[in-house]
This record gives structure tokens, sequence and C-alpha cells, in this order.
């Protein structure tokens, strides 16, 4: 396998999909790290929540380069710091399956150490790809609950008559 750094506009994008669009009421991105520790009370564990804001934004694109970074020189056995980052809100809306797109690339780079998957960055990510699957054309019409057996016949024969 291996890593490279991805660019800043990459981070840029994935920062503002998480932000959303400004003036939509979007509910701000959230995700706890350290992970919940389904031992102790969601009460207790609440110094744990992040959350992606304007204010939060530059730490937010920060910590995924320095997570991708540190895959990088486990990868190659470095010791590279990665560059400052001051974060730049991308023009447009966020496309659920470019984002989504985007994440597989970032998750594949920044993957390669043994403490990627509690790390903070892939709270993140796994909190960004939940709200971009909710966001693909056709979920919220989607059933919740499957009791039709004839459900992907239906749901095809939806799709034939748009």
């Amino acid at each position: 396998m291996s890593a490279f750094m991805v660019g800043k506009v990459h981070i840029d994008a994935l920062v503002t999909a998480g932000l959303g669009k400004p003036g939509t009421g979007t509910v701000r991105l959230r995700w706890f790290y350290p992970a919940l520790d389904r031992t102790k009370s969601y009460l207790e564990q609440q110094d744990r929540r992040r959350e992606l804001t304007s204010e939060t934004a530059g730490r937010v694109g920060a910590m995924l380069l320095a997570e991708n970074m540190r895959s990088v020189n486990h990868r190659y056995d470095e010791d590279e710091l990665e560059e400052p980052y001051l974060f730049s809100r991308l023009p447009g809306t966020a496309d659920p399956v470019q984002v989504l797109k985007a994440l597989d690339c970032y998750e594949y780079q920044a993957c390669e150490h043994a403490e990627w998957p509690t790390s903070e960055a892939a709270q993140f990510c796994d909190a960004l790809r939940r709200r971009m699957i909710k966001r693909l054309a056709g979920y919220e019409a989607a059933a919740y609950e499957i009791t039709d057996p004839h459900v992907f016949l239906t749901v095809a024969l939806r799709r034939r008559q748009r």
C-alpha cells in the first residue's frame, strides 16, 4: 500500500462539506473524540463532543492534515511535519457523491498506522460520511424499515417511470 499527502483543496472540500451551505440552518457536524465509552453515560462524556463550526474549521482541517502526515510518516518511516493550514471555504454546494469519493481518498491516505481507527480524523470522516449518505438522491424517500418483500422490484419500477 502507498500513501500520499492530499492537497489543501481536498481538505478544504471536506471541511466545507461538513460546514454545509451558509444560511441554510444546517445542523452542525458533530463527532466524539475519543469515541464514546459504552460503559459510561452520555452525560459523563460530553467533554468528548467535537463540533465543526466556522470558528473550528481551521483546527479541524489542521487535524485532518496532521493525521494524513502521520500516516505518510508511518508508511515511509519518516518524521516530516505537515504544512500550516488556513481554511478556505470552497464555493458552491457540496455534491454528496463527490464528498463520499473524497472521503475514500482521504481515508486511504490516512489509515497507514494502527491508531487510525480510533483517531479524531476517523471519527470526523464517519460523521461526514453519515451526513452525505443522507443527502443522496432518493435517500429521504426510501423506506426506513423494509416490510414489502417486493421492495427492490418496486424501487426499480419507480426508477424506470421517471
